[in-house]
């Protein structure tokens, strides 16, 4: 790999396209209508974050962790998209618990409502724009810093590890501080002893979901038992005498 192609892969790497707010019609919108507008968005950009498309099961999850406000019947609002459209950028780097602890701190300031989540979400998107262009810069000044050449094997390695170290930190940087504005809260004694008689409520139904596995298996080979033994017990056809 030579330089010239090393910046074209990195071009179309950072080459995401995500819906705006203003790309979400004024209506009420059912879960497979919002499923078909990011993956149509997703289309504009690279090929790269089609793999990872929205999916009624992380918005249901979304929905049961708390990160979604309750909707009423089965469509959602403007606000309530937005919110699912937060998660779902962010959750490629920061965990479900820590994307809560986010949402849960910004919707605790006063006065803060879902308008102020979707100019925040506008504004996020177009920074998250400027960085695309930046990622590429910082890219190219450390090869130049290092005196790296991507087309040599010790350095195309170098150039991976120093590219994944920068995004760690970063990574680790924006987790302290959500750390350091939204602790994780402690838990009441009554909400852990609940939590530990779900975990073996959990536990409970996965062993006797186990057993009816293997109840089922052995009931198979049984019977596969059975069928080999009666085809083995072949029917003895009379001998005629001739007279």
């Amino acid at each position: 790999m030579d330089r010239q192609r090393l910046f074209e892969i990195a071009e179309d790497a950072v080459r995401e396209e995500e819906l705006r707010s203003s790309d979400i019609p004024a209506i009420d919108l059912y879960v497979d209508q919002i499923i078909n507008l990011v993956a149509e968005k997703q289309k504009e950009g690279s090929a790269r974050y089609r793999e990872r498309q929205l999916t009624k099961t992380m918005i249901n999850n979304y929905s049961k962790d708390g990160l979604i406000t309750p909707v009423k019947g089965k469509k959602y609002n403007k606000e309530q998209i937005v919110q699912m459209l937060t998660v779902y950028t962010l959750k490629n780097t920061l965990s479900i618990g820590e994307i809560k602890r986010l949402l849960d701190g910004a919707y605790a300031c006063e006065g803060f409502g879902g308008e102020d989540l979707i100019r925040l979400y506008d504004e996020y998107l177009s920074i998250k724009r400027d960085n695309r262009a930046y990622a590429v810069e910082i890219m190219d000044a450390l090869l130049k810093k290092h005196s790296l050449e991507v087309s040599d094997d010790r350095d195309f390695m170098l150039t991976v590890g120093s590219l994944l170290s920068l995004s760690a930190f970063l990574r680790q940087t924006a987790q302290a501080m959500i750390d350091e504005a939204y602790p994780v809260p402690e838990e009441e004694p009554e909400e852990k002893k609940d939590k530990e008689k779900e975990k073996e409520k959990d536990k409970d139904k996965e062993k006797e979901k186990q057993k009816k596995e293997k109840d089922k298996q052995k009931e198979k080979e049984k019977k596969k038992k059975t069928d080999a033994n009666e085809e083995l017990d072949l029917p003895v056809e009379p001998l005629i005498m001739e007279e």
